[in-house]
């Protein structure tokens, strides 16, 4: 026979049990929140961009909550300054392309070039059949307490 405080035990592992079923449920997965390391961070960015971009999403301008947690302010602001249209920004900025090859987003390569505390450039390769591959470089900071893509330079 149980005693009542076992038996007040046992519900409570029970509550324990079902709360942490409900929290696992609703924490988001890692493939949209920013991670430590400024390689998984461009990662992850990439994947979700171009899944939202290839489902129809406007990222830059539907969901700029999203963006701001892989991308600073500072070059969110610089893509709303530039002129739009053949004599400014014509195309994606962050796939510097009119087309976008649903595979730039689960082939991603993504290589140190340099690696400090607070800034960092990586060599990003997207490998698509569709549309061949992407090859760029990314700036990222750390701000935040996370890495954050600054600045995405394509050689033309």
């Amino acid at each position: 026979m149980k005693t009542p405080a076992l038996q007040q035990f046992s519900k409570m592992k029970h509550v324990c049990v079902a709360a942490l079923v409900v929290i696992t449920s609703i924490t988001p997965s890692r493939a949209i929140w920013p991670e430590k390391n400024p390689a998984d961070v461009v990662r992850s960015f990439y994947s979700w961009y171009v899944h939202e971009v290839t489902n129809g999403s406007r990222p830059l301008e539907k969901e700029r909550g999203q963006m701001r947690r892989f991308v600073t302010d500072r070059l969110l602001n610089r893509i709303d300054k530039m002129p739009k249209g053949p004599s400014g920004l014509d195309g994606d900025f962050f796939l510097n392309a009119q087309e976008v090859d649903p595979e730039w987003g689960k082939n991603i390569a993504v290589a140190n070039n340099y690696f400090g505390r607070t800034i960092s450039k990586l060599d990003v390769i997207l490998t698509g059949r569709k549309l061949g591959d992407r090859q760029f470089e990314v700036k990222v900071l750390f701000q935040e307490g996370a890495w954050k893509i600054d600045e995405v330079k394509f050689s033309d």
